[in-house]
């Protein structure tokens, strides 16, 4: 059997409504390295987005150069590594035929998908590890000399297909892969693959690996295939991963491709929650130092929330109105013709309805009647 440790996803550098992630990050690879030396695995895996953005605040590089030498150098780990649509491939890249030679392999050029890695485990046990960078459909389709390649499903299967040729025959395979899975669920801190167009890859592309290890998704999951798997992000990005378990997928092949796998939960310095409530009813409630995104449910004006809530929860990090306006549509233009036609009071009467469910009561339309009066009264 050889082990490996399956991540992706760390967007070193995040910030989250203003606030610099940094902190939650090192703590997180802290107690990665530390899962390193209890498990032992024979590998590292991560699978794209290891920054948040192409030109990334130097202390993520600074992180991401530490975690690399404590792994690679420090503890003799072989780590492989692909950019993902966040990263820039030339920065990602940059010294990789020199860091290859000391267990840092990063395919970050097409070319690099041809050239597999062959890892052998400490009883003996080889396979090759394959890595297809992030890149415009585009740029695969001409590597290929194949123009008439349009959409990232058909790139991927032309390409893959080349690369299961220089597969070694009767001996597990290993693939890295940024990309959008058909079968995947996704959350909303994904930032689109590609504008236009159809941007997903069927899990049967991947046909021929032992293994395909996937990035991009934040939500730990297999995609289509048990085979073929997100390890999630390192840290919850959003509101809507507020309530995930983020995890290290660990894989054990066998030498006749079976596959075992692990989950080893990654402890978090400040969880992320989502909090949802009165001002009241938040405010009553113990103190929580986790990072905090409220969606407050009061009725009313509620008046500098922000800075009241922040006395329980010192790392609230926005505050909104839960089940806020968001309209489904855009208004047709008849019934934009018909708005023009009503009354101040009228039109703000429709608004609240809108906004809130509800209509304006008794006594809120006497005191909206009497503040209209009163703009109309003042000079």
């Amino acid at each position: 059997m050889i082990k490996l440790f399956h991540t992706s996803d760390w967007h070193l550098g995040r910030l989250l409504y203003g606030k610099s992630l940094l902190e939650e990050q090192e703590f997180a690879l802290v107690r990665l390295l530390e899962l390193i030396d209890e498990k032992r695995p024979d590998g590292l895996i991560i699978a794209g987005d290891i920054f948040d953005r192409a030109l990334p605040p130097e202390a993520a590089v600074q992180l991401f150069d530490w975690f690399c030498s404590e792994a690679v150098l420090r503890r003799r780990l072989p780590v492989f590594v692909i950019p993902g649509n966040h990263d820039s491939n030339e920065r990602v890249g940059f010294g990789s035929g020199l860091l290859r030679s000391s267990g840092l392999t990063i395919y970050s050029r097409i070319e690099d998908a041809l050239k597999p890695v062959r890892l052998t485990s400490s009883k003996g046990h080889p396979v090759s590890i394959y890595g297809i960078p992030f890149l415009d459909p585009v740029l695969i389709a001409r590597f290929l000399d194949r123009p008439e390649l349009k959409t990232p499903d058909e790139v991927t299967r032309a390409l893959v297909e080349r690369m299961r040729e220089t597969i070694p025959q009767n001996e597990p395979s290993v693939l890295l892969a940024h990309a959008f899975v058909v079968g995947g669920e996704s959350s909303d801190s994904e930032r689109d693959l590609f504008v236009g167009g159809s941007s997903v890859v069927g899990a049967d592309a991947f046909g021929g690996f032992s293994y395909t290890a996937l990035g991009h998704l934040h939500k730990p999951q297999s995609a289509g295939a048990e085979s073929v798997r997100y390890s999630g992000s390192l840290l919850s990005y959003s509101k809507s991963e507020a309530d995930h378990t983020k995890s290290v997928t660990e894989v054990a092949i066998a030498p006749d491709g079976s596959l075992q796998f692990e989950h080893h939960t990654l402890p978090v310095r400040r969880p992320l929650r989502y909090i949802e409530g009165t001002l009241a009813e938040l405010s009553s409630r113990e103190p929580d130092d986790s990072l905090i995104i409220v969606g407050l449910t009061d009725s009313g004006p509620v008046l500098d929330a922000l800075a009241k809530l922040r006395s329980i929860y010192p790392n609230v990090l926005h505050v909104s109105r839960a089940g806020g306006y968001l309209p489904t549509e855009l208004p047709s233009l008849a019934k934009a013709r018909e708005r023009e036609s009503l009354s101040d009071l009228e039109l703000f009467a429709e608004f609240f309805s809108e906004t809130t469910g509800t209509p304006l009561s008794d006594d809120e339309r006497v005191a909206l009647i009497e503040a209209l009066g009163a703009m109309e009264r003042s000079p």
